[in-house]
C-alpha cells in the first residue's frame, strides 16, 4: 500500500481500492493522484472524509473526469455522508459511477438517536431507485431508525 497526502487529505493506494480520510478542500490537489492509480476499475472510498467544500467538489470533479477519460470504471463505496450530498446535487459526480454503499444521517423515533449508518445499496438497490430509505436498526435501541433528511439528498443517484 502506498500513503500520499494531498493537503488535509489522506490518501491510501491498494490498488484498485484507493482511500480518502480527511478534508476534500482548496488543499486537495486531486488531479495529480490520477497518475498514481493504475488504468481499469477503481474502487473510491471515501469513508474517512469529514469536510467538503466548494473547491474540494471541483478537485473531486476533475479528478473522476480524468479516471474516466482513462477508461476507468469507478466504483464508490462507503461513501461519507458529506459527499453523498453533494454527487446527488451535482448530476455529472453520479455520471457513470456505481455507488456500493454510502453513509447517510438517520434518526431513531425511539430513543432519538441520530447516526449515520452505511448503507447497502445493492442490498436496497429496489428500495433506493423508487427513493426510499432502508429502514435501519438503532444501534441504541433496536428500534428501526428512518432517514432524516429528504431522500432526494442521498437517493437521486440510485433513480437510474
Amino acid at each position: 500500500m502506498t500513503s500520499l497526502r494531498l493537503g488535509r487529505l489522506d490518501v491510501h493506494l491498494a490498488p484498485p481500492r484507493v482511500a480518502f480520510t480527511g478534508r476534500i478542500d482548496d488543499s486537495a490537489a486531486l488531479a495529480d493522484l490520477v497518475a498514481h492509480i493504475p488504468a481499469g476499475h477503481v474502487v473510491l472510498d471515501t469513508d474517512g472524509v469529514t469536510f467538503v467544500n466548494s473547491i474540494g467538489m471541483r478537485e473531486w470533479m476533475r479528478f473522476v473526469r480524468a479516471l474516466r477519460d482513462r477508461g476507468a470504471t469507478i466504483t464508490l463505496d462507503r461513501v461519507a455522508d458529506v459527499l453523498m450530498t453533494q454527487i446527488n446535487m451535482i448530476p455529472e459526480l453520479a455520471r457513470n459511477v456505481t455507488v456500493t454503499s454510502f453513509h447517510a444521517q438517520y434518526v431513531c423515533s425511539g430513543c432519538g438517536a441520530e447516526s449515520a449508518p452505511l448503507v447497502d445499496a445493492v442490498l436496497h438497490a429496489t428500495a433506493l431507485k423508487a427513493l426510499q430509505a432502508p429502514r435501519l436498526p438503532c444501534q441504541e435501541c433496536g428500534t428501526a431508525m428512518e432517514l432524516g433528511d429528504f431522500p432526494e439528498r442521498y437517493l437521486t443517484v440510485f433513480r437510474g
